[in-house]
């Protein structure tokens, strides 16, 4: 079971308490803005995507369903090609115990405005979720 209000917090809690992050950005994700200089890192900025949810259950108020979190990573041009696959397969690593259902992986374009490689990731997870309040309705 998994706190909705908490799915975002955890999911970066584990990715930045792996040392193999050390000298990569990680941030939330914020809506799209030209940034104001050139990336000289990898760079990753992650954010829910969606949350599906039932009452998978019979006299009970239980719901469960599937969450998605996305993770954009950024690579400046100069950058070794297969950082971003690495990085990737070192984020489902910190998250496998969320029971992951699927991964998507898109591939890696050239973005001119950002002057950067991106590839996005979206981890698709199934738990019973909770909003907190009396009795987690």
């Amino acid at each position: 079971m998994i706190e909705a209000e908490s799915i975002l917090n955890e999911f970066l809690s584990r990715i930045l308490d792996d040392r193999y992050f050390a000298d990569i950005q990680i941030t939330r994700a914020y809506p799209n803005a030209i940034k104001p200089t050139v990336l000289n890192n990898p760079a990753v900025a992650v954010g829910i995507k969606s949350i599906e949810l039932d009452d998978n259950s019979v006299n009970e108020n239980v719901k469960a369903g599937t969450f998605s979190v996305f993770a954009d990573v950024f690579l400046p041009f100069e950058s070794d090609l297969t950082v971003p696959e690495a990085i990737v397969f070192r984020i489902c690593r910190d998250v496998s115990d969320f029971n992951i259902v699927s991964i998507n992986i898109s591939e890696m374009k050239a973005n001119s405005l950002a002057q950067c490689y991106i590839m996005r990731a979206v981890f698709t997870f199934n738990n019973e979720l909770t909003f907190g309040g009396k009795n987690n309705e």
